[in-house]
């Protein structure tokens, strides 16, 4: 198959979908424009999955679960919305699902899910520089202005939301960091720098969530550290890092951070030092909390698709439970449970990397709800799955033995 075509395609799509696109268009040109953005997004994966079935590959075991998800997801919220009468747009409700089974059929092909990883994680990198330029122009992406008289208390990336730039600045380190294997010292150090980079993206967004979570993946991605008396260092390397953590606290008021920047900090170090009824949720408390009341009113069956979003809950596993009831709950966790336990089949530099990539959408779930509802981290899922699928006894889809420049 023509690979023009399948770049238009696929990639434009999802480089459409990870970029904000379609709601940068509606926000400052056009309403009418982002939707027929978004309808061609549709027209051009579905296109490219009938032209490209001829090209399609032993589809991925694990994937499946998502389909019986589905399934049961829309099979009970929509009997939860004919009993709630709750109403909503089920086509757009639709995008990812048709995102995660035309990219079901595309990394199928060994080609395309090596080109794929190297589309992801450009998409991925240019997002976490937008997010620092965002924040050196001082530009507000909800208003398109460039803000006068005051700054920007957290980067917001190009969603405008700092747990989503949060999320996408740690998932490009992962992928940079897997993708990118040279063996020069000019270009090692490069990519040191590009890592550097984008862990700054990531502080800018004083993501309580997202520094957290970046601690627990940097300690997983670096297992090979962990050895020997390499482990010794670790331990004395805990109480100096508290030391730091400590120090910090403490001359956090003289840094020249606004109000807002030192209340996420004296917030990530509570968290960092457990002092967790200290700990701040920004408020999505409250959101959660009025959706747990409608938890209470339906358990069983739900309160119908998508009801969770319009209620705002900002939490992805209670959002389902809320949506289609307890068995699409259950179900959701023993398909994420499942992902995580197939992560150990793999050789060690391939297992912490799909394990890191999982945690970090896991417990960006608890904070919020788009992570399986955006198009461009629902085929991250897709992605995992292939790579747990074809590397269990050797490294034929994903070779990571070769060194680059």
């Amino acid at each position: 198959m023509n690979k023009l075509i399948v770049s238009i395609c696929f990639y434009l799509p999802f480089a459409i979908s990870c970029l904000n696109v379609q709601e940068i268009t509606a926000n400052f040109v056009s309403t009418s424009l982002a939707q027929i953005i978004a309808y061609l997004n549709l027209v051009l994966i579905i296109t490219g999955v009938v032209l490209f079935r001829k090209n399609i590959r032993i589809l991925s075991s694990t994937n499946r679960l998502w389909f019986v998800f589905y399934i049961l997801y829309y099979g009970i919220g929509l009997l939860a919305s004919g009993v709630s009468g709750f109403q909503t747009s089920i086509i757009a409700t639709l995008v990812p699902v048709i995102f995660f089974t035309g990219y079901n059929f595309l990394l199928s092909n060994k080609v395309h899910f090596n080109l794929f990883f190297i589309i992801l994680t450009i998409c991925f990198v240019i997002t976490s520089f937008i997010t620092i330029i965002f924040v050196k122009l001082n530009f507000n992406i909800y208003t398109g202005e460039v803000l006068r008289g005051w700054d920007l208390d957290r980067a917001g990336g190009i969603t405008g939301d700092a747990n989503a730039a949060a999320l996408t600045n740690i998932i490009a380190f992962l992928l940079v960091n897997q993708i990118y294997k040279p063996s020069k010292i000019i270009f090692r150090l490069i990519k040191i720098l590009l890592l550097i980079t984008i862990f700054y993206s990531l502080f800018l967004t004083f993501s309580t969530t997202g520094l957290f979570t970046f601690t627990i993946i940097f300690a997983l991605i670096n297992y090979k550290f962990f050895t020997g008396i390499k482990i010794v260092l670790f331990v004395v390397m805990i109480p100096l890092f508290y030391i730091g953590v400590f120090v910090l606290q403490s001359e956090v008021q003289s840094l020249g951070l606004s109000k807002a920047q030192t209340y996420k900090i004296e917030n990530i170090t509570n968290l960092l030092t457990f002092k967790l009824d200290k700990v701040d949720n920004s408020g999505r408390g409250d959101l959660l909390d009025n959706v747990i009341h409608y938890l209470y009113k339906n358990p069983i069956l739900g309160n119908g698709i998508d009801f969770s979003v319009a209620m705002r809950g900002h939490n992805t596993y209670i959002g389902i439970w809320v949506d289609a009831g307890i068995l699409t709950f259950l179900f959701f966790i023993f398909m994420l449970s499942y992902y995580l336990l197939k992560t150990f089949a793999l050789i060690p530099q391939l297992r912490f990397f799909a394990m890191s990539l999982l945690i970090v959408l896991y417990i960006f779930m608890i904070s919020l709800q788009s992570v399986i509802n955006k198009p461009y981290l629902i085929v991250i899922f897709v992605f995992i799955g292939y790579l747990i699928d074809n590397n269990k006894s050797d490294n034929s889809y994903m070779d990571t033995s070769q060194e680059t420049i």
